[in-house]
């Protein structure tokens, strides 16, 4: 293997038998010519990619698509049923909260027993306890049993002495999602900045941290390589699985009494009559978003043009329609929104019963990466105030936000307008 290859898998699989019962399981190991008494579960299935040396993967995909076993075969945890596994480097990994850790050792212990396992005299690890514990930042508690940790200070000795250790390939699987987002931030810029040279992998569910940290990305789904290229096409994938209703074919939607053709019907969702409120003389019917003219990928960030257009069902004529939107968080706190009237779009008219298609753009602004649900509503008056909501769409759609090399400091960030920089007397 070339010495600029760190790691190189070819056709890799993992297969586990699956029994009934454990009767079965004695039955088969007492007669192995006779019939076979369990299931094959394949829990990776023919898997192939070459790593260089400093890049950065990141590796995606559903609860049991088979991201932990890949790292555990990567590291030497677990052996692969067939295929080749080559390694080429020093490796540390931060896979189970808690591995290698002995729970009533007191911080430091275990991170003297983790520097002898990783063939560490005592003076070398003395010599790095210092840096350890500053990285950590746990104050007395290094001197504690980690039994009585919390996971977050945890997580924050385990990442310490782990990159104390110099790896050539630093694996990481979720360990650092229960630490605080302080620490997480310090752990991103310390592999970004102090670890360029190490080959990293990366399994996590947080899409901004993939956008960001990742040269490149695997999406795996069944235990076999789905995607593997750039991070923003796996993230676009990955969501088409987790929201397959969002991009599924909806039911025959009717315009001016014309049926829509077969591309225009898939992109059109119908929404549900349970999450509609209101007086309801006005229904929303189906609804449809396009960000920067296409369909939606997966995921949204700042300056993004969306384009959200639904059908109303009115009953009536009505004069005076307000027109809105709200965004909420995942915890349903209103994050931002806006409508019609307030925005200085008046005398908006349905001019009589029938079907009505309103057409409403939006650019998405800076805010904190996460994931954020889309409410639609429509409203009959003259004031803001003072209006009869018609029809109100609960969390139509759910929207991820990223930024994309750039740090959220807060919810949102508010740019300085100016700096003053001067010398003065003591």
């Amino acid at each position: 293997m070339n010495y600029e290859t760190a790691i190189k898998l070819d056709n890799v699989s993992k297969i586990y038998k699956l029994y009934d019962s454990p009767k079965d399981r004695v039955k088969e190991s007492l007669n192995p010519f006779s019939k076979k008494l369990h299931n094959e579960f394949y829990a990776l299935k023919n898997i192939s990619f070459e790593l260089k040396r400093g890049e950065t993967l990141g590796i995606i995909g559903k609860n049991g698509s088979g991201k932990s076993t890949l790292l555990k075969i990567i590291a030497g945890i677990l052996n692969s049923s067939s295929g080749n596994t080559v390694v080429n480097g020093r490796i540390t990994s931060l896979l189970e909260l808690g591995a290698g850790f002995n729970p009533e050792y007191s911080g430091i212990e275990n991170v003297f027993l983790n520097g002898s396992i990783m063939g560490y005299t005592k003076e070398q690890m003395e010599q790095k306890l210092p840096e350890i514990m500053n990285f950590a930042d746990i104050g007395d508690y290094i001197n504690k049993p980690v039994k009585q940790y919390s996971s977050g200070m945890f997580a924050r000795l385990a990442f310490a002495t782990v990159i104390s250790f110099e790896p050539d390939i630093l694996i990481v699987d979720e360990a650092l999602a229960v630490g605080d987002i302080f620490f997480q931030q310090k752990c991103n810029i310390y592999m970004k900045e102090q670890m360029k040279n190490t080959t990293k992998l990366l399994v996590t569910h947080d899409m901004n941290a993939i956008s960001n940290m990742v040269d490149r990305a695997i999406l795996l789904s069944n235990g076999e390589i789905k995607y593997d290229g750039d991070p923003l096409g796996a993230l676009e994938l990955y969501t088409k699985e987790l929201h397959t209703e969002i991009f599924s074919k909806s039911p025959v939607v009717q315009e001016d009494g014309v049926a829509l053709t077969n591309s225009q019907r898939s992109d059109w969702h119908r929404i549900d009559e349970s999450k509609l409120g209101g007086a309801l003389e006005v229904k929303i019917d189906s609804y449809n978003i396009t960000i920067n003219q296409s369909k939606y990928k997966g995921y949204v960030k700042r300056g993004d043009v969306i384009i959200i257009k639904f059908l109303l069902d009115s009953m009536r004529s009505m004069n005076n329609l307000i027109v809105g939107y709200l965004v909420n968080d995942k915890h349903g706190n209103n994050i931002f929104g806006e409508n019609t009237f307030t925005s200085g779009f008046k005398n908006i008219n349905l001019s009589d019963e029938g079907m009505f298609e309103v057409e409403m753009t939006v650019v998405w602004p800076e805010i904190k990466e996460g994931h954020y649900f889309l409410t639609i509503g429509v409203g009959e008056g003259t004031h803001e105030l003072v209006h009869v909501v018609q029809c109100w769409a609960q969390n139509v759609i759910e929207l991820n936000n990223i930024s994309p090399n750039k740090t959220m400091h807060a919810l949102f960030n508010n740019n300085i307008d100016s700096i003053k920089v001067k010398r003065i007397k003591k």
